[in-house]
């Protein structure tokens, strides 16, 4: 029936309303089983569609609807094991006039998402989640300019292989303006969230955690040009923050200002300097904590903390020799944890850009001195990177080095060292033949806690003809993190801020490979193979952890009908969570046919 359906309208136009809706619709037989699931087969139906149009006319009111049923990711490029259902939609309001709007929706069932590793492929979970938004806009010439934004959404899902279920719910409302008289550039903007979550029990002895954060923000900005092609700016803005835990709660408020002035007196040269002052030193790390979804050590003190920073900087350019020099002084004033430091720090930096043997060379040499009191402790710094490209006959060839050593972190009393290399390598062979061959690591961490560093490396190579196209990839990771809803995250601080207890120390390893190709007229093959195993230590956190994907994928097309099948299958699982190894498989066979219904 669907291979024999006549053909339909291209448009419909009712009044000032018209619209274009297309859609695919699917059947075909389906089977899924494992050792969490009912092994179940049988006959399935599904599909999605497009709806676009207008009314009256595009700049005045434009949708987008986009429906799906049944959609597996097995048949389909809607991710999800199972089948997942849901919509998407959007409208653009008034987008021809001063006062343009929009509004964004979405639901999605049963989709599969992500439990996020730091430098590894992502685990797999699945769940619910809605998103509501909307925006509106006010900007009528000479007038201040208006925009106002608010966003709701809510996530529900379980990770395969672990018990129990995250919830996160999020709400976030913001607003900006600007507005230029007598020669002044003037902004303001305003921005509140507030989030809940329930981390996911992943490990057998971890206790259920919820949090509920909020934090507003307010903001004011000046700037005024200034002679010699100068300009000169100042901000203040306030943020309230709250958190409210399983174990403790934690408030602030922080204030902060900041300066800038700049001047080209001449070609090439360019000054200036920059000012910034915080009344809450220890109340911003602890907010980017929250922001990260982390939690603040139960019942944190709010410390007297403070940090002053003033910068002066200048760099010439010596356009004959394409070299640039540069000079940075930089004073720091800070309290925090009950102690007092002030540092001074001098780098010089010259860089050099120019074609050289055949390729073209961006290179940088700096060098730093830090003095810290009361410590008295001064210290020499270097900073370097090249980066190097060239053509040789089919071959294109790039590589990139770095290296930073006693840099100062946020902190003054802590200094970070690291280094970085890229490089790649590829040749076309014949007419429509190509591969590509890569490689990156880095290393970074606090240059006296041999125990902050963080470390990844990663190998790629691809290949591909005219018909068909083959991929491969390993990578490494180590390093510490912070457990979230959305999985493990990086530390976003130094580590002598986070409370030990809270660090997740990660590590791990995975390959992946795949294949592709279009071997005859119509005619869509694709395969892949995925495995990553890691393994965490922390509290609680003892954990190794497994995951393995596997997924093929064929598609004829014949006119409008498409023959279509698919194979998924994967192996997940934690052993600190207590629950059994899930395992996974599903597989389908049907058609599908394209419909243009107006």
């Amino acid at each position: 029936m669907l291979a024999t359906a006549g053909r339909m309208n291209a448009q419909v136009k009712i009044g000032d309303l018209s619209a274009d809706l297309t859609a695919t619709i699917s059947g075909g037989y389906t089977a899924d089983y494992g050792n969490e699931t009912a092994s179940d087969h049988g006959f399935t139906a599904g599909g999605a569609g497009t709806l676009t149009g207008s009314y009256h006319d595009p700049n005045f009111l434009s949708f987008n609807i986009l429906p799906f049923y049944n959609q597996s990711r097995a048949v389909s490029g809607y991710q999800s094991i199972t089948d997942a259902s849901g919509v998407t939609a959007s409208t653009s309001i008034f987008g021809g006039s001063y006062f343009p709007g929009s509004i964004t929706y979405s639901k999605l069932f049963n989709s599969e998402g992500n439990f996020g590793f730091p430098g590894l492929p992502n685990y797999t979970t699945h769940g619910d989640s809605d998103l509501f938004g909307v925006t509106w806009g006010e900007y009528v010439p000479n007038l201040p300019s208006l925009s106002v934004s608010y966003q709701q959404g809510t996530n529900d899902y379980s990770l395969y292989g672990a018990s129990g279920n995250s919830v996160s719910d999020f709400r976030t409302i913001s607003g900006n303006s600007a507005y230029r008289i007598l020669g002044f550039n003037l902004n303001g903007s305003y921005h509140y969230s507030s989030n809940q979550l329930d981390l996911p029990e992943i490990f057998a002895d971890q206790p259920a955690e919820k949090s509920n954060s909020e934090s507003s923000s307010y903001a004011f900005g000046i700037g005024h040009s200034l002679p010699f092609n100068g300009n000169a700016s100042a901000s203040v803005s306030r943020s309230d923050v709250s958190a409210d835990y399983s174990t403790g709660n934690y408030n602030a408020t922080i204030d902060t200002v900041n300066a800038g002035i700049s001047f080209l007196p001449i070609d090439n040269l360019h000054i200036g300097a920059n000012a910034q002052y915080l009344d809450n030193l220890t109340g911003t790390f602890y907010q980017s904590i929250i922001a990260a979804g982390g939690e603040v050590a139960p019942n944190t003190p709010a410390e007297s903390s403070h940090s002053l920073d003033v910068t002066g900087y200048g760099n010439y350019e010596i356009l004959p020799l394409h070299t640039t020099i540069s000079g940075v002084e930089e004073h720091r004033d800070q309290t925090f944890f009950g102690q007092s430091f002030t540092s001074d720090t001098i780098t010089g930096t010259g860089s050099y850009a120019n074609f050289l043997l055949g390729g073209f060379v961006t290179a940088t040499l700096g060098v730093t001195r830090t003095s810290i009191e009361p410590t008295r402790v001064a210290s020499l710094g270097l900073i370097g990177s090249v980066n190097y490209a060239r053509q040789i006959r089919r071959w294109t060839m790039n590589g990139a080095v770095n290296y930073n050593q006693n840099a100062q972190t946020i902190l003054i009393s802590y200094t970070t060292s690291s280094y970085g290399y890229s490089g790649s390598a590829g040749r076309k062979i014949g007419r429509r033949s190509y591969f590509n061959l890569s490689a990156n690591g880095s290393k970074s961490g606090l240059t006296n806690d041999p125990g902050s560093s963080s470390f990844s490396q990663g190998y790629s190579g691809s290949f591909s003809t005219r018909y068909v196209s083959a991929t491969g990839a390993f990578t490494r990771a180590s390093g510490n993190s912070i457990l979230t809803a959305a999985g493990l995250v990086a530390t976003p601080i130094p580590l002598p801020v986070v409370t030990p207890s809270s660090v997740i120390l990660y590590g791990g390893n995975a390959y992946s490979f795949g294949v592709g190709g279009n071997p005859m007229r119509g005619l869509t093959i694709s395969a892949s193979y995925s495995k990553a195993v890691s393994a965490t230590q922390g509290g609680s956190a003892d954990s190794n952890n497994r995951t393995a994907q596997a997924y093929a994928y064929l598609q004829y097309k014949f006119r409008k009908v498409y023959l279509n099948a698919g194979y998924s299958r994967l192996a997940q699982s934690f052993s600190g969570s207590g629950t059994p190894p899930v395992q996974m498989s599903s597989y389908y066979v049907g058609i599908s046919r394209w419909f243009n219904f107006f």
